[in-house]
């Protein structure tokens, strides 16, 4: 009887210590899931996509979507009861340090291809803002949107210029005073031929410096967008990242680009 008691308290030691382990482990689980809720918490950012062309028969380029899937992008995030906000309304938010809801969306299309026109009337169907970044030398050239093209298709519409600078250069490889130029004139020229207010600007091929941010905010911009690159994390209405949206994005992968994690598990590239 004795021994069968000493058994039971050994079998009893023994459970009670499992329970114990396992207590720890659920806390330490509990806690690694805490923080990393809280990681993604604090470095969610509103998902920018990004577009170039949709010429159909450029459909390898990983910068082309073509309309059909751009359609179908696009009455995703309708269904799926996203928001979708102008980009300069969404940076009014970030100057003003409004609250920023975890729905928003933000669409930007780069470059002003002639290719963009079907692409517009879409945007147009789902009554969606989005900003267009022309290239000024480019209005009007063989491939690109005209100024007719650009003021019939906007009309009526949530759609908003954004300048893609005067002749799109590297502004990291240039000097001050063509800085100056590809920035400033860049936006008084085409406040004046669409009379309009520029208060966007994309940096060509994302790459951009110290330099050019100050130029930016220097010439009145609300705000400036670049690609995936930045000097960090840390969310900057003059350097925003963007996210390329592409032919293959699925319903799945589109999905977790509109999270708002989507570039926090990008690496950060510099900007040049």
């Amino acid at each position: 009887m004795k021994f069968q008691a000493h058994n039971r308290k050994l079998k009893t030691g023994k459970n009670k210590s499992k329970a114990f382990c396992v207590r720890i482990i659920l806390a330490v689980v509990l806690a690694i899931a805490f923080a990393f809720y809280a990681y993604l918490y604090i470095n969610y950012t509103t998902p920018i996509l990004m577009y170039h062309s949709f010429d159909q028969s450029r459909l390898k380029d990983f910068a082309v979507v073509s309309n059909a899937n751009f359609y179908k992008q696009m009455k995703f995030i309708k269904e799926k009861g996203y928001k979708v906000i102008s980009l300069n309304d969404y940076c009014r938010l970030l100057k003003y340090k409004k609250p920023i809801p975890r729905n928003l969306v933000v669409l930007t299309i780069d470059d002003g291809y002639k290719d963009n026109l079907d692409a517009l009337k879409i945007l147009k169907e789902f009554d969606f803002p989005a900003t267009l970044f022309l290239i000024v030398d480019r209005i009007g050239k063989p491939g690109f949107l005209s100024e007719g093209d650009i003021r019939s298709n906007l009309s009526g519409t949530k759609i908003t210029i954004g300048s893609h600078t005067l002749t799109h250069p590297d502004l990291s490889k240039i000097s001050d005073d063509e800085l100056k130029k590809e920035i400033s004139d860049s936006k008084s020229v085409l406040e004046r031929k669409f009379k309009t207010k520029i208060d966007a600007i994309a940096y060509p091929g994302g790459a951009y410096d110290k330099r050019a941010i100050k130029e930016v905010e220097n010439s009145g911009y609300l705000c400036a967008c670049a690609t995936n690159r930045g000097f960090s994390r840390k969310l900057n209405r003059f350097s925003l990242r963007r996210i390329k949206a592409t032919n293959r994005d699925t319903k799945f992968s589109l999905w977790s680009k509109l999270s708002g994690f989507y570039n926090v598990f990008k690496k950060v590239k510099k900007p040049y």
